[in-house]
């Protein structure tokens, strides 16, 4: 294809044979060779700038407005839609050529009819453009780390820590896209809205649970209690178990950086998790082994390992990046001998556990954050193999573990199960009792799988988590 400098009028012609490559000239049209030697003058051209303009103006080319390092004029390049009329690096495939990305070409140029022409043979991304789509497409990449430079990182580790972290897809973009524009990217958070449907199912349910009834599908709406206060002791907490370069990665949970959100909130969670095993049993001396369900970075896991000396940990996650940072964290706060992390899904592992002969005996089930129906199926494998537990669930709508079914939902139409799972999920301030309301409704019917009176609904404070439910059963005390 061909590049060119020249009048409005004359960008009109963009599509003459003159100005056309090679590979897309028309019968009509001289050859490149035809053309290289009716020039006055050829050399060879390199030059890298920013896209600061584009337009589709044909099925056949997109219109470019390129501009140079330290030159206030823009040189206009037009790209055919066949990729195959040009080489791109690093790769193919991934369509890069947006709005302020930085790119470099070279090829060779000539003058013909007293115009400089341009003939673009390679092109090549320097730089990113902070565009979500094309971030997403080089990320899908299996090697993606080698291109930190392109998203304006400082070398391929920061990268890596990045993807290590536990941030959903979309807060890794946004980090690499307020990277690349050198700013914080303004995600605009729609207030939570909820249909009269919704409040009606909720009212509903909520009524359905205070009635006194003794038929198999009757369940007791609980009120929780709070076991502890919110001035947890912390001197004995450990480290926060933060990647390599993480210190100021932007957490997924609001403005807080990782560091933040881990000093501030998951440590604080997991230290009420142990306190509360504290609490109800005396396990100080008595071996005992835990299971952790979907714990993979090992915050929990840990923190039990380190104030209970006679316990052994078995780790469950199906995410293999986040159990090699466990047993890394592991590593590092001298309890790796103690714990095991396995890389499974949990259904997978419930089954075989279910049948194993001799397998290795759970005493404890632990579950925090454990996502949607992962978190009833962790209540399922306590119940079956008469393990107390402490479970916190959280993104209640989500479904990994189907054709499983959770217990609660045998307590519910399919339109109920949707509805509730929403008003839990409502991200606003002004939804947080309709939130809390729902919660409890989903977990005390959660609680009717058991026996009555051996399960205990708690919670811890809001200000750790919003998704602060427990459950709690302990055979001991």
């Amino acid at each position: 294809f061909s590049l060119t400098q020249r009048s409005s009028r004359q960008e009109l012609a963009y599509n003459k044979p003159l100005v056309m490559a090679s590979s897309q000239a028309s019968p009509q049209s001289p050859s490149s060779e035809e053309q290289l030697s009716s020039s006055s003058k050829q050399k060879l051209f390199d030059f890298t700038g920013i896209i600061v303009r584009k337009k589709n103006i044909s099925k056949e080319f997109i219109k470019l407005a390129i501009q140079v390092a330290d030159n206030t004029k823009t040189t206009t390049i037009y790209i055919p839609r066949d990729d195959s009329a040009v080489v791109y690096t690093p790769f193919d495939g991934i369509h890069f050529l947006y709005l302020e990305a930085t790119i470099n070409v070279t090829g060779y140029s000539f003058t013909k009819d007293g115009m400089e022409m341009h003939h673009v043979q390679h092109c090549t991304l320097i730089k990113c453009a902070a565009n979500v789509k094309v971030i997403k497409d080089m990320l899908s990449l299996p090697n993606c780390t080698s291109y930190a430079n392109m998203f304006n990182m400082d070398s391929q580790d920061e990268l890596s820590t990045l993807l290590a972290t536990e941030k959903s897809q979309k807060a890794i973009v946004m980090t690499i896209m307020a990277r690349l524009s050198g700013k914080a990217k303004t995600v605009r958070w729609r207030p939570g809205r909820i249909k009269q449907k919704d409040l009606d199912i909720l009212h509903q349910k909520e009524a359905e649970g205070n009635t006194d009834s003794n038929n198999l599908t009757s369940w007791q709406l609980c009120q929780p209690c709070q076991p502890l206060n919110d001035q947890l002791s912390i001197d004995g907490m450990l480290s926060v178990n933060l990647p390599d370069g993480g210190t100021d990665l932007v957490s997924t949970h609001g403005k807080l950086t990782r560091k933040e959100y881990l000093d501030t909130k998951k440590n604080n969670q997991t230290q009420w998790f142990v306190e509360r095993i504290r609490n109800f049993h005396n396990r100080d001396k008595q071996p005992l082994t835990f299971l952790d369900v979907g714990g993979g970075r090992g915050d929990l896991a840990v923190h039990i390992a380190v104030n209970f000396p006679n316990a052994y940990l078995i780790v469950v996650d199906c995410n293999e990046s986040s159990i090699a940072a466990g047993r890394e964290y592991a590593i590092k706060c001298n309890v790796e001998d103690r714990i095991e992390f396995v890389h499974r899904n949990f259904s997978d592992y419930y089954a075989e556990y279910s049948v194993k002969e001799g397998a290795n005996r759970v005493d404890v089930v632990v579950a925090l954050h454990a996502c949607g129906d992962l978190s009833d199926m962790a209540l399922k494998f306590a119940q079956q193999n008469e393990c107390d537990f402490v479970i916190c669930p959280c993104c209640y709508p989500k479904r990994y573990l189907a054709p499983f079914k959770p217990f609660w939902h045998s307590l519910c139409n399919e339109d109920e199960v949707d509805s509730l799972s929403r008003i839990v999920e409502l991200d606003n301030e002004s939804r947080n009792d309709e939130s809390r309301r729902a919660m409890l409704v989903i977990n005390s019917m959660r609680r009717r799988a058991f026996e009555e009176g051996c399960v205990n609904v708690e919670e811890f404070s809001n200000k750790f988590s919003k998704r602060n439910i427990v459950l709690v059963r302990d055979t001991v005390s």
